[in-house]
């Protein structure tokens, strides 16, 4: 019982606030400029200028010419208004032929019986037609405009009709009813909403009606026929380049039907081929398009597709527009400063999007050619090095796409100077039991040298700063050692290097010599070879044993021990076992130690430790093998390597011993050694995708052990690594003199002396290092 009688309460409070709010709610500005234009007896076209952005609708009030204001006649909402404008609206009113009425607008706003009017307009006269004739249309016309489109047009021979009825049929069929027009038309424009379809002809009448009370019609007009329009095709197509490998591309639509465009473009005397297919309806124009080629011409044309059914059916081709794609944009900034004697770091911007690399170019100042160095990433630095000291060279870069072929054009060319330097050799080779001497060397050409002083001299080597000398006889263990040598200029500058002490070119040498043996004919003898020989050039060595052949690598504890120790953790972890070689560069290195596989796992990457510091100095000539590492960061080896199977020093295009900080060289593989990776080198070579299925790092360049590189990659044809261990220093090979009385084996690292008969025997030992360089010496045996 409450709730039945709270709700009426409820009801008046909420209509007394509406009413409420309604009535303090401002007005919406007046409506200005009305017109009104007779067009029969009956109907009227009624204009006005909307000056509001809030009313909802607008109030039509028209009666009897009198001396009051005209009374109500209908509302017109419109719903939504968004901005001011003109407005209009056809009326039909009594049959008033030859009266006079009156007219006048108002704006309105607020909820139905709450509304808030405008002011109204000024009252406008209008007088209807003054007879009432009612004619059928005549003079129809009908044009097609397009596929779907026609325009139609007639002459009006009425004064009292309510409106117009227009009917259509297909060839010989049935007339259809098509679209009812308001009174005092005389043309009309049928849109894609129609019933029509391209290239078909059809027939259309017209005839006006009114209702007194009964509708009532007129005679049709005569009889017109027009073919609608074939599908049509874009027309005015223009193609502007819009950066690099990019177009923008706009045209003129001239169809109603289509559902999609399709641009095509060829090069050369090449074929058009399609380059895209966007759905859409009306489509005129494109925001930038790439993957163009720079700098290149090319023809473009476009058509439009319609979709009967699933099908597309496509219109013909419009005009064909040629244009050529922008240029690559070249580098700026381009820029330069010496960090020390031999080098120069280069810096720019890249500018360009779609290069992937760089080309820098160098030469001395006066000289004709240039050196060119290609950089294959987007970084915005580089440190050349090679330089001679005291000496102005230039420099210019541009940019490059590897996959385009394109370049852009050269930066200005910017000079730079070079500083004073030691310039002797850094790489001498020491013999043990030697004298030594070393002159260092300076370019002290413009500035004169003020001090000099060497630090880390191995034992038996002495410098005498009066003549920048180092002299001496080497008595240190070991096959190589560092030594830093710090030059100071007047101007202040310095130059600090290493100078790396190599032990090499010497042959195994007896160390202690063997005792007489005596051994019975019943029990034979065992002598060592421990502490009998030595090599004085290897200290340590790796042996490595691949599908293609064993080859052993001498190592270097003394010049790179970090490096070294860090290439020995992933031999101790049998990370590269069933490894495989990945890469052989330009004819000039092979390169492992990335990927593994097998046949229970599949392809997978080795698993690296941290990074190595860089320990560069020994140079990269052929036989040498170098930790790899990632551009511009001479700090990032972990578990790559590479051999290098020509020069690549700083003598060779490739300049490993100073490019990117110095490839650290731990290690040299004897001759007999690189037979096998010169046979690896000669292998055909293939690209595949990674095959990890990461697709971080496609491989280039891999060594195939087949005819020919499959387009593939097959498990079976790489080249693998089994196993990677220690390799012996020293092997040895023993010959007894005299059978009859003894014989010898090796087993391991001992000599079997077994006695045959009385008498007495040599049996030499001989000891061969791993450049196949050999020293012997004889064990005296007695057979009692």
């Amino acid at each position: 019982m409450c709730r039945r009688s709270l709700f009426p309460l409820f009801s008046l409070l909420l209509t007394c606030v509406l009413s409420l709010a309604a009535a303090r709610a401002a007005a919406p500005a007046a409506p200005s400029d009305l017109k009104v234009t007779p067009l029969g007896v009956n109907s009227f076209k009624v204009e006005w200028k909307d000056n509001s952005t809030d009313e909802v609708g607008f109030e039509l009030r028209v009666g009897l010419k009198s001396k009051n204001d005209p009374p109500r006649f209908l509302l017109l909402p419109f719903p939504n208004p968004t901005e001011t404008g003109a407005k209009s609206y056809t009326i039909t009113t009594n049959n008033l032929a030859g009266r006079d009425l009156d007219f006048q607008m108002t704006a309105y706003k607020g909820l139905p019986k709450f509304e808030v009017f405008s002011a109204p307009t000024p009252i406008v006269v209008a007088t209807a037609f003054p007879t009432s004739t009612f004619g059928a249309p005549t003079l129809l016309k009908a044009t097609a405009v397009d596929e779907l489109q026609i325009k139609f047009r007639w002459k009006d021979n009425s004064t009292s009709e309510y409106g117009y009825l227009l009917e259509y049929k297909k060839g010989s069929g049935k007339w259809h009813s098509l679209v009812q027009m308001a009174p005092g038309k005389t043309s009309f424009s049928l849109t894609a909403s129609g019933p029509f379809v391209p290239s078909t002809t059809y027939s259309f009448r017209v005839r006006a009606y009114k209702q007194s009370p009964a509708l009532i019609y007129t005679k049709y007009s005569e009889t017109v026929t027009v073919t609608t329009k074939s599908f049509q095709a874009p027309t005015k197509l223009v193609a502007t380049p819009a950066g690099e490998g990019a177009f923008s591309f706009k045209w003129k639509d001239n169809s109603s039907l289509d559902a999609g465009v399709e641009i095509q473009r060829k090069t050369g005397a090449g074929e058009f081929e399609r380059y895209l297919k966007a759905a859409g309806v009306n489509l005129t124009r494109t925001d930038p398009l790439g993957n163009f080629l720079l700098d290149t011409d090319y023809q473009f044309r476009v058509r439009v597709y319609r979709l009967k059914g699933t099908k597309e059916v496509f219109s013909g081709y419009s005009n064909v527009f040629s244009a050529r794609s922008a240029p690559m944009l070249s580098p700026t900034n381009f820029a330069g400063t010496v960090p020390n004697n031999t080098s120069v770091t280069l810096t720019w911007k890249g500018a360009s999007a779609v290069a992937n690399g760089y080309e820098l170019q160098y030469r001395e100042v006066g000289t004709t050619n240039f050196y060119t160095k290609q950089i294959y990433s987007r970084q915005e630095s580089y440190t050349l090095t090679g330089f001679e000291p005291n000496k102005n060279y230039e420099f210019r870069i541009r940019n490059f796409s590897f996959f385009q072929t394109a370049k852009s054009a050269y930066s200005p060319l910017i000079q730079l100077h070079t500083k004073d330097s030691v310039v002797s050799n850094l790489n001498p080779l020491i013999f043990a039991g030697t004298q030594f001497l070393y002159q260092i060397q300076c370019s002290h050409v413009s500035s004169t040298l003020t001090n000099l002083a060497v630090t880390g001299l191995p034992a038996g080597l002495v410098f005498n700063p009066a003549y920048g000398t180092i002299t001496g006889t080497l008595t240190a263990p070991g096959t190589s050692f560092s030594v830093v040598v710090t030059a100071t200029f007047a101007d202040g500058s310095k130059d600090v290097r290493t100078v790396t002490l190599k032990l090499s070119g010497k042959s195994p040498i007896v160390v202690q010599n063997f005792a007489t043996v005596s051994v019975p004919v019943s029990t034979p003898a065992t002598v060592s070879v421990i502490g009998k020989f030595s090599d004085p050039d290897t200290l340590s060595a790796a042996r490595v044993t691949t599908t293609a052949g064993t080859f052993d690598i001498i190592l270097f504890p003394e010049a790179t021990p970090n490096t070294l120790n860090n290439f020995l953790d992933y031999v101790d972890a049998n990370a590269f076992d069933n490894s495989f070689f990945h890469r052989t560069f330009n004819n000039s290195i092979v390169q492992g130690g990335c990927y593994k596989h097998t046949t229970a796992d599949g392809f997978s990457r080795i698993g690296t430790f941290a990074p190595v510091v860089n320990e560069p100095g020994l140079s990269n000539v052929r036989g040498t093998i170098a930790m790899a590492k990632q551009s511009g960061n001479p700090n990032s080896a972990t578990s790559q390597w590479f051999v290098n199977v020509m020069d690549n020093s700083d003598t060779s295009p490739l300049f490993l011993d100073s490019q990117n900080g110095g490839f650290t060289v731990f290690g040299r593989v004897p001759a007999s050694g690189m037979q096998v990776l010169d046979a690896i080198n000669t292998l055909p070579k293939g690209n595949y995708n990674d095959p990890t299925g990461a697709g971080i790092d496609p491989l280039e360049d891999v060594p195939i052990n087949a005819a020919t590189a499959p387009a593939t990659l097959n498990p079976n044809e790489l080249v693998k690594i089994t196993t990677v261990g220690a390799a012996p220093i020293l092997s040895y090979q023993v010959v007894s003199q005299d059978t009859a009385v003894a014989t010898a084996a090796i087993i391991s690292s001992d000599i079997l002396i077994t006695g045959v008969a009385t008498g007495k025997t040599t049996v030499q030992v001989t000891a061969t290092d791993l450049d196949g360089n050999s020293v012997s010496q004889n064990i005296a045996v007695t057979v009692p």
